[in-house]
């Protein structure tokens, strides 16, 4: 009986436990070494995946402009479709893509290239987007669009572009 109060609100079960959580002032000596826990390592690096579709560009009638961007306006021979960009990552919302070397391929140089990230974006020699807090970007157009002096020579043209992603840090 002279144990009911140090279980008391212990329950039955849990009563053992609680009586030896409960002994204070109890003699303890170690036995045996002490051993030492290891962990392995773990390794941290920045991770960004890319992921990325194909577009389709267009010549308008007069051939003085190769694009992929329908709003550049005219009459276009060929698909005008934006290539499209999509990131997973681990960099938060410091991280961002970045565009560059916009080129064409065929017939003729181009005397300007662009490109143009989002619906809304600005053309230029590059663009960049900002990654979202959690580190990603849901899928974003990708614009090229190349301009000539005079005219582009028949012949078919291909364009391409980079895409990295970066850590703003």
């Amino acid at each position: 009986m002279r144990h009911s109060r140090v279980l008391k609100g212990c329950g039955i079960l849990a009563g053992a436990f609680c009586a030896l959580g409960s002994l204070t002032g109890v003699a303890e000596a170690q036995v045996g070494t002490a051993q030492s826990v290891n962990f392995g390592q773990a390794l941290v690096s920045n991770s960004c995946a890319l992921s990325t579709s194909d577009g389709s560009i267009g010549v308008r009638t007069n051939r003085n402009l190769i694009t992929s961007d329908q709003s550049e306006g005219g009459t276009y021979s060929g698909a005008l479709v934006p290539a499209t960009i999509s990131v997973s990552s681990n960099l938060g919302s410091t991280g961002f893509v970045k565009v560059e070397n916009p080129t064409l391929s065929g017939g003729t140089s181009a005397a300007a290239s662009q490109v143009k990230l989002g619906s809304t974006g600005a053309w230029g020699s590059s663009a960049q987007a900002l990654l979202g807090a959690d580190g990603s970007m849901t899928a974003m157009p990708l614009h090229v669009k190349f301009t000539s002096s005079g005219r582009f020579a028949t012949g078919t043209y291909t364009a391409s572009a980079t895409v990295s992603c970066y850590d703003g840090v």
